[in-house]
């Protein structure tokens, strides 16, 4: 038989303290119904201490979070053998007010343009591995901010996934629980890369395919909550890449890019990525190219 300092001592479970009541202990001091009702306390407090339990930890570890999430995306080899990228779509915004046409492409290793054009306008953001200049067809081209410039940095990723490589990236990645994401119980893993910024990247906890993306991002000089939700994933090459991704500023939902054709392996010149010369036909507004 336990002692009484056995059957009362204090176990910690998930966010749940818990004492045990003493029913064998005590159990010729009380009633029937007053050792039914302890067994019922006891039953129910150890039920709501596993359910916490489980949604706070993982049995898996963030390595193996990450690999299963690779091999969803189709593994590492095949992700690997993609050296160029190249997708044309739309992008919808102002709750379908404002079509864009949109053509991106990327190289490795960190290599990305992006061609938009908006009411007859030509918008380009690109970074060549180590500058990034924007475009404005009624201005011709400029270097970007810093801040652009970090973010396209981080942008120019064509694996998709801050997750794939992290450690190579210079990346630490944390397990820091689990949600539900538009009804997907999900892993959510804290993301800081090299240069300091930090995102979480949730997991499908069924198909490790990513269903959603949250980092913070200063505009106009305010800290502004940034939300991607990519979905509808088709293979390219034995590698998924979404479709579809949804983005919000500040909860509320700014853009809805549709892809609608993704080449790769393609040839792209490194001269695509770099921002023209100022002297040059190329620099004319309005110029495509």
């Amino acid at each position: 038989m336990r002692s009484r300092g056995e059957a009362n001592q204090l176990h910690e479970t998930g966010r749940y303290s818990i004492t045990r009541p003493a029913i064998g202990a005590r159990c010729q001091d009380r009633t029937p119904d007053e050792v039914a009702h302890l067994k019922t306390i006891t039953s129910l407090s150890l039920l709501l201490a596993l359910s916490s339990w489980g949604q706070d930890k993982s049995d898996l570890t963030v390595d193996q979070i990450v690999q299963r999430h690779v091999d969803a995306l189709g593994g590492i080899e095949k992700m690997h053998a993609i050296h160029t990228f190249s997708a044309t779509g739309k992008a919808s915004m102002m709750g379908g007010q404002i079509q864009a046409a949109m053509l991106m492409k990327m190289k490795r290793p960190s290599s990305m343009r992006i061609d938009m054009t908006i009411q007859n306008r030509q918008m380009v953001q690109a970074f060549d591995g180590s500058t990034a200049w924007v475009l404005n067809s009624a201005a011709g081209p400029t270097k970007a901010t810093p801040e652009e410039t970090r973010e396209m940095r981080n942008s120019a990723d064509i694996d998709f996934s801050s997750l794939v490589d992290y450690r190579e990236k210079g990346s630490t990645v944390e397990l820091a629980g689990t949600d539900d994401v538009d009804g997907h119980a999900s892993y959510r893993l804290k993301v800081t890369r090299q240069n300091g910024r930090v995102e979480y990247d949730f997991l499908d906890a069924k198909t490790f395919l990513p269903v959603k993306t949250a980092t913070r991002r200063k505009q106009m000089g305010t800290e502004v909550d940034i939300e991607a939700y990519p979905s509808n994933f088709r293979p390219v090459n034995g590698v998924l890449f979404p479709f579809q991704v949804d983005q919000k500023a500040g909860g509320k939902l700014v853009v809805q890019l549709t892809i609608e054709k993704v080449e790769v392996n393609i040839p792209l010149e490194d001269a695509v990525f770099r921002m023209p010369e100022l002297s040059s036909d190329a620099a004319i507004p309005g110029k495509k190219f």
